[in-house]
């Protein structure tokens, strides 16, 4: 029987540089993957749209990761100072408004 595992799929997508990489390498491997019977292919198919959905969801994990770090060094910087700020015009106005006479 002839082994018909392509050895040149184990190369992992973390070590691709770029789309234009990973484009030269799939447009490289056409020749072997039309020698490959209907079922391998779709096998490979499957696999390759495994790994890729893996690498999106991945993806969207670290930005979520990343985009919550953001949120509590700015939500600890805040602590302590009001985050809105008037003109001392508007703040006397206000005063006024309360009569307040010491406008503290």
């Amino acid at each position: 029987m002839m082994d018909t595992t392509l050895h040149v799929y184990e190369t992992p997508y973390e070590t691709v540089t770029s789309d234009n990489d990973e484009h030269v390498r799939l447009v490289a491997e056409i020749p072997a993957i039309q020698r490959l019977p209907i079922g391998e292919r779709l096998l490979l198919a499957r696999r390759r749209r495994l790994e890729q959905v893996t690498r999106y969801e991945r993806s969207l994990r670290r930005e979520a990761a990343a985009a919550a770090a953001e949120y509590r060094s700015d939500a600890a910087g805040r602590r302590g100072r009001p985050t809105v700020r008037f003109a001392s015009a508007v703040a006397l106005l206000e005063a006024v408004r309360r009569r307040d006479v010491n406008e503290g």
